[in-house]
């Protein structure tokens, strides 16, 4: 416990700066780092790229303990000199999830790790995790973003991109619940002061 508590100390203390901003707050950004650094996936499918927040910190793992993200929006993308940066690791994708997804499948490219983040449409987000499902390898994990639906900073501000996925994940027997970052304040280090995530999920497939 305590040789794990050291290992994340340190993963915190070398995180890399990102120059590129996104929703995800500071310390869910670290969260996810260290899962990328504690489990070295090597093939990463993202759902919903933004402007690369979250994808600066996954390919800046990848980079370093080596693997693939395949990563998609149709609407959204990083600036170029942030897909230069890391044009050996990162595979932009301007489609839709459920596009990406068929064309991975078709190429033989199986994820070990899945990261959703993508549009506020629950019914697409459930179709595609059942889709991963008969494909995907026993072993391989699960995030996502704004899991507690409600949260952050403006209360008035709900997603309900998780509104099917989340039920469906606590009652299947495929699924198991590693870790989750719940929506709540406190102080913490890493974040120099108080926190209020929108919730952030790992789940292992069985």
């Amino acid at each position: 416990m305590i040789r794990k508590l050291l290992t994340k100390l340190v993963i915190a203390k070398h995180l890399p700066k990102n120059p590129y901003p996104g929703e995800m707050l500071p310390v869910e950004r670290l969260r996810l780092y260290q899962w990328m650094t504690e489990h070295h996936p090597k093939v990463v499918l993202e759902v919903g790229t933004g402007i690369g927040g979250s994808t600066f910190y996954m390919s800046e793992a990848l980079k370093k303990f080596g693997g693939v993200l395949h990563t998609c929006d149709p609407l959204r993308r990083p600036p170029e000199d942030f897909l230069n940066r890391f044009r050996n690791t990162l595979h932009y994708h301007p489609v839709r999830s459920d596009e990406l997804i068929s064309q991975m499948r078709r190429d033989g490219v199986v994820p070990d790790f899945v990261f959703f983040d993508g549009p506020e449409i629950p019914d697409l987000a459930l179709e595609d995790i059942q889709s991963l499902e008969s494909w995907i390898q026993p072993g391989c994990l699960f995030a996502m973003h704004d899991w507690e639906q409600a949260g952050g900073v403006n209360r008035k501000i709900v997603s309900i991109k998780a509104q099917k996925v989340r039920p469906y994940f606590e009652q299947s027997p495929r699924w198991k619940l590693l870790a989750r970052l719940e929506g709540h304040r406190k102080n913490a280090w890493w974040t120099k002061g108080r926190f209020d995530s929108v919730g952030l999920c790992l789940y292992r497939f069985e």
